[in-house]
């Protein structure tokens, strides 16, 4: 049954990849400037560079006052780099991140009651937590309210209010709105403020206390009339997407206990419609109207509102490619569940071995709480938490290691390392410090599914090898592989086995490949991964829990090589067979925590 399946789906590559070699490639070549003349196939997309992307998100640090100050419940982020190089070959971090933290998506459950709770505000769109959301609602062509005139205009705590007549004034001088826009309320407040302590009170401590002005944001009328457009995206370069001061339409009778000040009819404008925004951008002035906006943040399972990462395209001619797949809902979702009844932490072989497990605190407010009427949770995870960021940082050494700190096995892998592969460098390069530009580009989906199986039992635990042939092999149906594409394992593991936990069940997606009982699954050997850097290619992506194999020493140098080069990994993706070979868009987006050795975020993928 095992050989049909890989016969099918060999038999399925081969007819693809003929339709697509037929594609015309002149136009790729002509804006990416890279792809042999005469090659075969041809995307539909082009690759960004460091001049084609904003990073539109905060470094999330200790240092600033980004997180709620709301009374006992909300707390600063936690950053633990309780994994440090030496004497393992690798480093990781624990992460303790309220959702109200910096850059953060709120979804309408938020503020929003589920329909049936009896609860004030309660309507059809509260179940829609973060989870829920369709991929394509992550992504919209850039509209910019300019706010910038009103910031600070207001009293102390109190807001200077957008309009519904400055939304329609953007529209005067621009265009009218319209279904997939992402509209951005711009006043550059979060770039003013956002600093560190003690400068960095004035970001949320003094609107809060009431020392200082709160930042721009819409009313309700404002908020209510974008999302009468069709609009379902929406962020604020400021902390709250909620305006401070007196609520202009309040809540009778006992309803009213539940009665934030106006930020809450800031929220429910744009949750009535069932939109999500995005909170605490920055770099809105490097935005022209017309890029492409991006907000992606990790799938936790029934969460109101979640830490994010946003980001822009603004090469405008890409941006308007990838808007028509937008416009048409061709967008998919290839990051796995993240709840503590799936296997989303790495388990470790035998006993003892694990890091952190994933755990929710849940909630730490909710609508009947003592500080608002809102629902929000907090997030405890190892830093390589479902599907994730590999940053060069996680096996690469920092700068100024001392090498002779490794264990006696790490020495010995890295002697036998640098006699095949060359002396294994340093790097500052945890996640926040990759360029953001590494973090997307046309999706090369190399699918390797006829290595599974192909292992000795007796040799287990054991991965199959994804060699330069097999890559070799992709690039003889649809061309050579060109610098700034990000290339995708398809190896199938995730897709079978990523299950919830069941009680005399193994868990034969991560524990038991780890521990012998099952085959691994496919991992590119180091000669695999410079072939690729040497092509140009910054960022590799996998269906499996892992870039390396279940074998420790093979992957430390899978990941030993990979970091040589710079390059980063995306792990535990799920579903990349709803992509071609050739011709999507791939997007991961982490959360910038500094000195991150990790990163769980979102990948998706736009289709031609």
């Amino acid at each position: 049954m095992r050989v049909w399946r890989n016969m099918c789906s060999l038999v399925w590559v081969l007819a693809l990849g003929v339709g697509l070699v037929g594609l015309a490639s002149a136009q790729y070549q002509e804006r990416a400037g890279t792809g042999p003349a005469g090659a075969a196939g041809a995307a539909q997309y082009w690759p960004v560079n460091e001049n084609t992307v904003v990073d539109l998100s905060p470094t999330v640090s200790p240092s600033h006052y980004q997180n709620w100050p709301g009374g006992n419940l909300h707390h600063q982020p936690i950053i633990v780099p309780y994994h440090k190089h030496g004497p393992g070959p690798w480093a990781s971090d624990l992460l303790i991140v309220d959702e109200n933290t910096a850059t953060q998506t709120d979804c309408p459950p938020h503020m929003m009651p589920t329909q049936d709770s009896g609860l004030p505000n309660a309507a059809y769109w509260g179940f829609l937590t973060c989870d829920k959301v369709p991929a394509w609602q992550f992504v919209g062509e850039v509209f910019k309210v300019d706010a910038r005139g009103i910031l600070d205009q207001a009293p102390n705590g109190v807001s200077p209010i957008i309009t519904m007549d400055m939304v329609k004034a953007a529209e005067r001088a621009y265009r009218p709105l319209r279904p997939g826009d992402a509209v951005l309320y711009w006043s550059g407040y979060d770039d003013k403020y956002d600093l560190p302590m003690p400068e960095g009170w004035r970001l949320l401590i003094g609107p809060i206390a009431g020392t200082s002005p709160s930042w721009p944001d819409p009313d309700f009328d404002a908020a209510d009339y974008v999302g009468s457009k069709g609009v379902r995206l929406m962020g604020t370069d400021s902390p709250s997407m909620g305006a401070f001061g007196p609520p202009r339409y309040k809540l009778p009778g006992p309803a009213g206990m539940f009665q934030n000040p106006l930020a809450l009819e800031s929220h429910l404008g744009h949750f009535k419609y069932g939109a999500i925004h995005t909170e605490g951008l920055m770099n809105l002035d490097q935005v022209p109207n017309g890029s492409l906006y991006i907000a992606l943040y990790p799938k936790h399972k029934d969460s109101p509102t979640v830490e994010t990462r946003a980001a822009a395209i603004t090469d405008l001619k890409l941006a308007a490619e990838l808007m028509k797949a937008v416009q048409a809902k061709r967008v998919v979702d290839l990051s796995v569940i993240n709840s503590m009844q799936h296997p989303v932490w790495w388990p470790g072989a035998g006993v003892g071995n694990y890091l952190f497990p994933y755990h929710v605190v849940n909630p730490v407010n909710y609508y009947t709480g003592p500080f608002g009427p809102y629902w929000v949770n907090t997030h405890i995870m190892d830093a390589h938490t479902g599907t994730h960021l590999d940053p060069p940082a996680h096996f690469g050494p920092p700068p100024g290691f001392d090498f002779n700190s490794f264990d006696d096995w790490t020495k010995g892998v890295l002697r036998e390392f640098e006699a095949k592969y060359g002396k294994l460098g340093t790097t500052d390069a945890t996640a926040d410090k990759v360029p953001i530009h590494y973090f997307m580009g046309p999706a090369r989906v190399v699918n390797v599914q006829h290595l599974v199986g192909t292992t000795d039992p007796s040799t287990w635990p054991a991965s199959p090898k994804i060699t330069v042939a097999d890559v070799q092999a992709h690039e003889a149906l649809y061309g050579q592989i060109q610098a700034g594409e990000v290339v995708i394992f398809q190896t199938g593991h995730n897709d079978a086995y990523f299950k919830p936990f069941q009680r005399g069940v193994p868990d034969w997606d991560v524990k038991a490949p780890l521990d012998g009982q099952a085959e691994g699954w496919p991992s590119p050997t180091p000669e695999t991964i410079q072939y690729l850097a040497k092509k140009g290619v910054k960022h590799l992506g996998i269906d499996a829990p892992s870039m390396g194999s279940v074998n420790g020493k093979e992957a430390v140098m899978t990941h030993w090589a990979a970091a040589n080069e710079g390059m980063i990994f995306s792990e535990f993706l799920i579903g990349v067979g709803q992509l071609p070979p050739k011709g999507g868009f791939f997007i991961f987006l982490n959360p910038k925590y500094e000195n991150n050795h990790g990163g769980p975020g979102r990948a998706i993928a736009i289709l031609p």
